[in-house]
């Protein structure tokens, strides 16, 4: 990588490789436009938040941040929310 990244992560049954890779190149282009000083990306999983309880949500998000941590940087990408992500997830 070049330097940070922006862009959201999804948790829905629809997700797979190629969605998150045309999302991922979508995400370069819109932070691009807006004169960003950022690239883009986009990370997820086919994991569906709908129908689960707060406690398997939580596992699953637990188990999903402490994977990603790997990859990004704490001071320097800015992975947000997207669908099937939003406050609670990200609170996890």
């Amino acid at each position: 990588a070049l330097g940070p990244y922006k862009g959201g992560l999804r948790f829905h049954p629809s997700v797979n490789l190629s969605i998150l890779k045309f999302l991922g190149f979508e995400q370069i282009l819109k932070n691009s436009l807006t004169t960003l000083p950022m690239g883009g990306g986009k990370g997820g999983s086919d994991f569906d938040p709908k129908g689960k309880s707060d406690n398997e949500v939580m596992r699953f998000c637990q188990s999903f941040m402490t994977e990603l941590q790997r990859h990004v940087g704490a001071d320097t990408d800015v992975p947000a929310g997207d669908i099937g992500v939003g406050a609670r997830e990200i609170g996890y």
